[in-house]
């Protein structure tokens, strides 16, 4: 595994724990290969036996530009999913401004449960 890809895989798994615990976030939203993947692993794991989070997604533009950062969250019904939204970017950003300087975080609530 690269170097760059050891460092995109430590941020997302950085942002996927900040903003799982910030308060109204039911779960990180899974994407379609999480939700197929079955709960016993048939096959040997990848490369340092880590994935990209569920609903996180962690890129860069060029090799030094900024870090640009994804977040689909699904909220909790009995919070308001805008004042979620903004929690979790800024949660996420302060978390990562020592790490990632000028990082661009963009939240999306993908449905409240």
């Amino acid at each position: 595994m690269t170097a760059a890809a050891n460092g995109r895989d430590a941020l997302a798994g950085t942002v996927a724990r900040v903003a799982a615990d910030v308060p109204g976030v039911a779960f990180l939203r899974p994407g379609l290969a999480d939700l197929f993947r079955s709960s016993v692993r048939t096959g040997p794991p990848a490369a340092g036996g880590r994935r990209q989070a569920a609903g996180v997604r962690v890129s860069r533009a060029s090799g030094s530009g900024p870090w640009e950062v994804d977040v689909q969250i699904v909220v909790r019904r009995d919070h308001r999913a805008l004042t979620v939204a903004r929690a979790v970017r800024d949660a996420v950003t302060g978390a990562l401004a020592a790490e990632a300087p000028g990082v661009q975080v963009t939240v999306t609530v993908a449905n409240a449960v």
